[in-house]
């Protein structure tokens, strides 16, 4: 990866950051606004049952893509061998 390609990587990851934070902090104003602070224990539940779906969903994909990388680069050694 180069050197560029690799900044800018890193840029739109604080970008990505940056925004996350702003989105959250509305959010959680809007929620506190709307539902109340009576809420705030059903509402940390809930974003922890999501939270640990959203990282089962990442890493099964991220699994696959590894996979699919190794079976990639198996078929393009036993290419290589059997010229």
């Amino acid at each position: 990866m180069s050197v560029m390609r690799l900044a800018t990587l890193i840029v739109g990851e604080v970008i990505l950051l940056v925004a996350s934070i702003l989105v959250f902090r509305s959010a959680w104003t809007l929620l506190d606004e709307y539902l109340g602070k009576s809420n705030l224990w059903l509402l940390l539940i809930i974003g922890v049952i999501l939270t640990v779906i959203g990282l089962i969903i990442v890493n099964y994909e991220v699994k696959c893509e590894l996979q699919k990388r190794e079976t990639a680069a198996q078929v393009n050694k036993n290419a290589h061998v059997s010229m």
